[in-house]
């Protein structure tokens, strides 16, 4: 099965759920899978009174995640994943550091800093074919949870963060290199 068949194949199962929670469910389940394909270790919190979903850990650092999913399109072609509104949104966003937003039946992941979603109003719209749009930065960023630092939510910072997530992969590569060759 190449690249975009596999993607065809979550759009279909992002149609067969019998309500949210079952979505839900299978977001955080496929989020564990992705977070482990990129070298992190990932807990669940017991029972369903946290106001995060899943806890991400590598290097020493730990974050909280709370984990969306969205699976249908609206009028503008952007997918709508919702968040709480008012006190609740206020009270979740001081216990979390990320949004992990999930687009179903393209497969892609948004990985989206507390601080950022502070400041929308009403749904995330997640456009990813759209350039320039105010989530497009957070496309796949999984190398924010690397080493992220509270307060760095700035385009400059992000760069920042991602140029040190290239370097670490290069440094571990070749540190693999040398270990088979020597």
């Amino acid at each position: 099965m190449c690249f975009w068949e596999m993607r065809s194949a979550m759009g279909w199962w992002g149609r067969r759920f019998r309500n949210k929670a079952e979505q839900g469910e299978w977001a955080e389940i496929r989020f564990v899978a992705r977070a482990a394909e990129q070298r992190f270790r990932v807990s669940k919190p017991w029972g369903n009174t946290a106001p995060y979903d899943l806890m991400v850990e590598r290097d020493g650092a730990i974050y909280r995640v709370q984990v969306k999913s969205t699976t249908h399109r609206v009028s503008s072609g952007a997918y709508p994943c919702s968040m709480p509104s008012g006190k609740r949104l206020t009270h979740i966003l001081q216990e979390i550091d990320f949004v992990a937003a999930y687009v179903i039946p393209l497969d892609l992941w948004y990985i989206i800093p507390a601080g950022v979603v502070k400041k929308r109003k009403g749904d995330i719209l997640l456009a990813p074919w759209k350039r320039r749009s105010r989530y497009e930065r957070y496309l796949e960023a999984w190398y924010l949870l690397r080493r992220w630092r509270e307060g760095e939510k700035s385009a400059g910072a992000l760069k920042r963060a991602r140029n040190r997530a290239r370097v670490r992969e290069r440094e571990e590569k070749e540190g693999a290199h040398k270990c088979v060759r020597g």
